[in-house]
């Protein structure tokens, strides 16, 4: 497992104490919503599932934390190469990109514990149309890796061409990788008022 060295510890440390200032009650009530339920872990997540709902949080990062309480909520074990085939499609599904037919497309992807801090082992896309820009450009840090097996990885999609990639006219879906020979996948519709995203950015809330 990778360790961190001190300054990243640092850096975490200071991300996580602006977290609990921000959001801990927020993110407190929605824990107790899903309650205990099923914990899963690999080196850079935990997912907790139950019958009321699901979130995961990083291990070394809980700033960055989605989840959501509700029936609405599905979660099954897939093959390796089921959840690498979502992955790869919502990766290309970028090109499709128009500010006609999208409102919000972001992925999350982490390829080792590192890539938390490094900025490096990982892959992060966000598009959003805002009304104050002609042509808004996506953002991106780190680079995708085809060769190498993604440990986590989290897609929302507000767009046209949702349903077609994630069976949902508008949502989430992340997946843990490394369960034993499976993955899990974790569906979130975006209905109501009972999701809370801590990742538009590491440290801002959204509550859909």
């Amino acid at each position: 497992m990778d360790e961190l060295d001190p300054l990243h510890k640092v850096e975490l440390a200071m991300l996580r104490a602006e977290y609990q200032k921000r959001y801990q009650t927020m993110v407190a009530y929605l824990k107790d919503q899903i309650g205990a339920g099923d914990e899963y872990r690999n080196s850079v997540a935990r997912v907790v599932v139950s019958s009321r709902g699901a979130y995961y949080e990083l291990n070394d990062l809980p700033e960055e934390f989605m989840g959501a309480a509700g029936d609405h909520v599905t979660y099954r074990f897939v093959a390796a190469e089921e959840a690498e085939s979502l992955l790869t499609r919502a990766i290309d599904s970028t090109a499709r990109v128009t500010q006609e037919n999208t409102r919000h497309v972001s992925l999350f992807v982490l390829y080792s514990r590192r890539g938390v801090v490094d900025r490096m082992n990982c892959y992060v896309y966000d598009y959003s149309v805002d009304q104050k820009m002609l042509r808004p450009t996506p953002q991106i840090l780190g680079v995708v890796q085809p060769d190498t097996p993604a440990l986590f990885f989290k897609i929302k999609i507000d767009a046209d061409f949702a349903p077609e990639l994630l069976g949902l006219p508008r949502g989430a879906v992340f997946c843990l990788a490394n369960i034993g020979d499976r993955s899990l996948l974790v569906s979130i519709p975006f209905t109501g008022d009972q999701v809370i995203d801590l990742n538009s950015t590491p440290t801002t809330g959204t509550i859909h």
